[in-house]
């Protein structure tokens, strides 16, 4: 692991921030889904691309899903629910280009905050830039370029864990949550926001009605109908799997679960869960409290 005081230059600014490097180039390669998550040219059509000077799409974007509101409702319920606060050293996992740091630092009474990412150009390129656009004095960050199946920390050493958009990526979502557990207090936080809800209600019907067309009509009838060929191979089960509606996506990882699912992975590693929904955004949040 290298620790040192990094200087980030971009565009003729200079920002000093600590930087800790928990992964070398070639095992970044390694990492799952990471040819996606380290492609610039990518990048340069997401919300998150801010090198351009234009934050407005992405605080647009922040706004429009919810994430802001969805992360402010949960610090919230962490209050009037728990009674507790975000406080102490904590850290953001997969904290892509660091958007929620200046919100995390307004909503908590917090000392330090580790921001791990894999993305390279998102940690070090973009993510300084957020944050000397939103004020966020140097000495309350570490970035941290890591993987977090591997946090390099010391057993029980933080407050709170937050993680945005990011327990969905993840290919072994429990091997993440026993991470977790090690590094937290063992009644730490953990507030996750960004995960997708996934409308089984809406998608099986669909299901349904593909299901008995590619069964019960002519494949010429249905080109003549539909413009297309339901494939049979495609629409195998009348009662299909939860994975068979949603499957991964293989590119960038995205996994959906269901809510029993969610419940039984937090169960498993002793969490009290509280499940927070906006009904105006198509994300939901979980707010996990460790039981000793």
């Amino acid at each position: 692991m290298e620790n040192s005081s990094k200087q980030i230059e971009h565009n003729c600014t200079t920002i000093f921030y600590q930087v800790e490097r928990w992964l070398s180039e070639s095992e970044i390669k390694k990492v799952e889904y990471s040819s996606y998550w380290n492609d610039e040219k990518e990048e340069l059509n997401k919300e998150w691309y801010i090198l351009d000077g234009n934050f407005s799409k992405m605080e647009r974007y922040l706004q429009e899903t919810g994430l802001v509101k969805n992360l402010k409702q949960c610090v919230k319920k962490l209050k009037t629910d728990f009674n507790r606060e975000l406080t102490g050293t904590g850290i953001d996992l997969a904290a892509g280009n660091l958007w929620a740091v200046p919100y995390l630092l307004e909503l908590g009474k917090i000392d330090k905050l580790y921001c791990l990412e894999y993305s390279k150009h998102r940690l070090l390129k973009i993510g300084p830039e957020v944050l000397k656009h939103y004020k966020v004095p140097k000495e309350k960050v570490v970035l941290v370029l890591g993987n977090f199946y591997d946090i390099k920390l010391k057993d029980h050493s933080l407050n709170f864990v937050f993680l945005s958009s990011a327990l969905h990526h993840a290919r072994e979502p429990e091997k993440l949550l026993s991470e977790i557990r090690r590094i937290l207090n063992p009644n730490g936080i953990v507030i996750i926001i960004g995960e997708p809800v996934a409308g089984y209600w809406k998608t099986y019907p669909k299901y349904f009605i593909k299901f008995f067309i590619s069964r019960l009509v002519p494949d010429k009838i249905q080109h003549r109908l539909f413009g297309r060929t339901f494939e049979v191979k495609s629409f195998p089960k009348l009662c299909p799997k939860f994975s068979e509606l949603f499957p991964t996506d293989p590119i960038s990882g995205d996994h959906f679960y269901s809510i029993k699912e969610y419940n039984l992975m937090f169960s498993k590693f002793r969490f009290t869960i509280k499940h927070v929904k906006n009904f105006k955004s198509k994300f939901q949040s979980f707010i996990l409290i460790g039981n000793r």
